[in-house]
């Protein structure tokens, strides 16, 4: 019973071994040689640079999915400070992750410019990273504050002269006003340091 198996495997090993094998016994002079890299990277440098890039990418998407992770536990906490406290853990944890993993290559490109290398590896320059985060933060602040503007005048329409509520929206809408204005102060601001810099 196992004999057929071995015969029919020596002859596979027969066939593959006369065709690929003397495309390797070609002749060739000194030098003429050649051998083919597997790998994109030339160099040690590039070797460690594809592996972090890589670790770099695996670590961002596992910061983001704990960001994802702790929010959920901190929705179906329903009131467990214990369940609070370590969804609150996980979401710092991920964050200052993440954050770690989108500055290092600045950082490192930064302290490059500083020691006078030649060729700095490239990278953002923590300046834009900074303005573009604090652009985003701005953006989402004043949905928030416009959302905040609806539900403040919804409050305050729907009140029907009840005068706790007529106050609440007031409060409301006048806090997103402010909001709003500080909000758009930011940006402006933002935009002439940016400018400035």
């Amino acid at each position: 019973m196992n004999k057929p198996k071995i015969i029919i495997f020596l002859i596979l090993l027969v066939l593959f071994f006369s065709l690929v094998w003397p495309s390797h016994l070609e002749a060739v002079g000194p030098g003429e040689g050649s051998f083919v890299n597997p790998l994109e990277p030339d160099t040690v440098e590039e070797v460690v640079t594809s592996i972090l890039n890589s670790l770099k990418n695996i670590v961002a998407v596992l910061a983001v999915l704990f960001i994802v992770i702790g929010g959920l536990m901190y929705i179906f906490s329903a009131g467990n400070e214990k369940r609070i406290e370590t969804a609150k853990k996980i979401w710092t944890g991920a964050v200052i992750g993440l954050v770690i993993v989108l500055i290092a290559p600045s950082l490192l490109y930064e302290i490059g410019k500083a020691l006078g290398w030649s060729e700095a590896p490239v990278a953002t320059e923590l300046k834009t990273i900074a303005m573009n985060i604090l652009k985003l933060l701005l953006s989402i602040s004043g949905i928030v504050a416009i959302i905040f503007l609806i539900v403040g005048g919804l409050t305050y329409v729907t009140s029907y002269g009840e005068e706790k509520r007529i106050e609440t929206g007031k409060k409301i809408i006048t806090y997103s006003i402010i909001g709003i204005a500080l909000i758009m102060g930011a940006l402006v601001i933002v935009s002439q340091i940016n400018k400035l810099f």
